[in-house]
């Protein structure tokens, strides 16, 4: 069974060969097709905060091939030739304004939100301005031949970029404020998100059109701490649920699955984030959540999950035999159902400092434990 359809089978509870895996390397199952900042975008008092941060412009070769701050406007704005060096302030396409250490102190995080655009007040609301997802200079890489070529098998994912609604507003406004709004400037809120929707629209539109074969939509939006949503599920459905079954249904209508991606806690808005249509929910902490709990939807074959082994604590502390019995009690728990599971293996290990046994012992535990037979019965469960 090729890699597309195996996942496609996963996610969809039709009896895949095999529990199917992201790893960081063309063994994949997966295969990323994301949109990029437009080269045309320079700004010039900052320099750019692209999507990966520091340690993806302090790359040559991205500088090179994807994007790169023109000479003119770095003089202009008086900095350095290796600006990503050092500690600087860097702003977005959304006029949000990060705080970067730079790549000499090992920064190999995106950056921390410093100022958005609208977090001093309300008044430029009716002026802010969305990044212009129709110019096809974002769609570049997804546009390309070769790349194309090598995912050709594999099973797509078209990223939204790193935010999702909850995120980009708590950027924009300022975390703090916008945990305020949510009581005193609802409406504005309202707006906000009225304001923003279209950017995420024009870009599912745009990406299955520059890769017709596109399989899936996939959105970060952690709104979850350790122990709980940051916001009731009350607020969800007020602000945030419409807007999700909005682009969720475009997605559909374009014969896509759409995969939501949350850090934290955010048991109490999965039924909600549910009924909006998500296809899959993906976690590199289940165990904050509670795999007990994702049982239930996957039984009744609502939603899929896309796991890693808990990356806060087993994945980096514990030992490969840990890692394995967590991997058997996610297949044991979720991935029974004829499908309904995959396993992800997270994108920075060297943020993790993840030791390398650790990494190899997930991937020969899905090996191991992940096959199904004809039935779509996992063999040692049978």
């Amino acid at each position: 069974m090729k890699s597309k359809e195996r996942v496609k089978r996963a996610f969809h509870f039709n009896k895949p060969d095999k529990i199917p895996v992201a790893y960081l390397s063309l063994k994949s199952d997966f295969f990323p097709m994301s949109p990029m900042e437009p080269k045309s975008w320079q700004p010039t008092n900052f320099p750019p905060h692209v999507l990966g941060g520091v340690e993806t412009i302090a790359n040559p070769a991205y500088r090179v091939i994807m994007y790169n701050w023109k000479k003119e406007y770095r003089i202009k704005a008086e900095y350095p030739k290796d600006w990503w060096n050092y500690p600087h302030k860097s702003i977005d396409e959304w006029g949000n304004i990060w705080d970067n250490l730079g790549a000499k102190s090992h920064d190999i995080s995106k950056g921390h939100p410093h100022l958005g655009f609208l977090q001093q007040n309300w008044d430029k609301l009716e002026e802010f301005q969305i990044p212009n997802a129709s110019n096809q200079e974002r769609y570049r890489l997804i546009r390309n031949r070769a790349w194309r070529f090598i995912g050709r098998k594999r099973y797509s994912i078209g990223s939204l970029g790193a935010n999702g609604f909850f995120n980009l507003c708590s950027q924009i406004r300022g975390f703090n404020n916008l945990l305020i709004d949510f009581a005193r400037n609802e409406n504005k809120v309202k707006k906000l998100v009225e304001i923003i929707s279209p950017f995420f629209i024009t870009q599912i539109e745009n990406m299955k059109e520059n890769c017709p074969e596109l399989d899936s939509i996939m959105v970060a939006d952690d709104m979850g701490t350790q122990k709980s949503p940051f916001i009731s599920p009350r607020i969800f459905k007020k602000i945030f649920k419409k807007p999700y079954s909005d682009i969720i249904k475009l997605t559909h209508d374009l014969y896509m699955d759409f995969i939501l991606h949350s850090c934290g806690q955010i048991f109490e808005l999965m039924q909600d984030i549910s009924e909006a249509g998500v296809d899959v929910f993906q976690f590199d902490s289940p165990n904050m959540v509670g795999v007990e709990n994702f049982k239930h939807f996957a039984n009744k074959r609502k939603v899929a999950f896309w796991l890693s082994s808990n990356i806060q604590t087993t994945y980096v502390n514990g030992t490969p035999e840990d890692i394995e019995n967590e991997i058997k009690y996610y297949i044991q728990e979720i991935g029974n159902n004829e499908g309904g599971l995959a396993i992800s293996e997270y994108g920075s290990n060297r943020a993790l400092r993840t030791p390398k046994e650790n990494i190899i012992a997930q991937r020969e535990a899905v090996a191991k434990w992940g096959n199904y037979d004809q039935d779509g019965v996992i063999e040692w469960l049978a």
